[in-house]
Parts: C-alpha cells; sequence; structure tokens
C-alpha cells in the first residue's frame, strides 16, 4: 500500500457543471474532504446493509425451509399413524407401586442400637 497522501487530484471529464460547482463549493469552504469522506462512510455502510440484507434473507429461506420439512414430517406422522402411538405416551404411575408422600420427622426419643469395636475400628481415622 502507498503513502498516506493529504491531497489528491481528480481527473475526468464526466463531471456536470451542477457537480463541479457543488465540489468547488465545499472545496472553497475546506469542507470538501469531509464531504467526500462523509459519502464513502455513506457507501461502505450501505454496502454493510446490502450484506446484512442479503444474510437476513438468506436465514429467512432456511427457517421457511425448516418449516416446510416440519410440516412434510407431521404429514408423514399422520399417514403413517405415528401421531398417537400409545408406546410414546407418558405412562401413569401404577397403583400397584406405593407412592411416596412427605414423611415425618424422626422420632429420636426411643433409640436402640449398638456399636461393636469392630464398628469404631472403621472409624477411627476421624
Amino acid at each position: 500500500m502507498s503513502e498516506r497522501q493529504n491531497a489528491f487530484t481528480i481527473k475526468t471529464n464526466r463531471l456536470s457543471d451542477e457537480v463541479y460547482n457543488k465540489l468547488a463549493k465545499y472545496a472553497k469552504s475546506r469542507k470538501l474532504g469531509d464531504y467526500i469522506s462523509s459519502l464513502i462512510l455513506r457507501d461502505l455502510d450501505g454496502s454493510f446493509t446490502k450484506r446484512k440484507a442479503i444474510k437476513d434473507k438468506k436465514t429467512y429461506e432456511m427457517l421457511e425451509h425448516i418449516k416446510n420439512e416440519l410440516a412434510d414430517l407431521k404429514t408423514l406422522a399422520k399417514t403413517t399413524d405415528f401421531v398417537g402411538n400409545d408406546s410414546f405416551k407418558e405412562e401413569e404411575p401404577s397403583s400397584k407401586v406405593p407412592q411416596l408422600k412427605e414423611g415425618k420427622i424422626a422420632d429420636l426419643e426411643n433409640i436402640s442400637g449398638s456399636l461393636d469395636d469392630d464398628d469404631l475400628e472403621e472409624y477411627n481415622d476421624f
């Protein structure tokens, strides 16, 4: 890349009088550089906006494709009697299995049991 220059020369024969006068006006007020910079930044922002719009369009198209595939799968599931198949329903709890309920706080008044010396040897590293 070449060194950055403080001045540019524009050579063209395609400027209309209206465009030339507008550029001359900015040049006389020493705002031509700022004006050109703002135009270029606007163009760059516009190209970013266009790229984003293209990306958003692709995302939308992919989403629509997924929706269509899902609809096809639902239709296929209905035609093959997959939907409504009882094997995929959540099983209800059997009445034979006792249901756990909240318990009581243990009554610690009547404690029974004992400890042997063997039991104490297992826990002597405390």
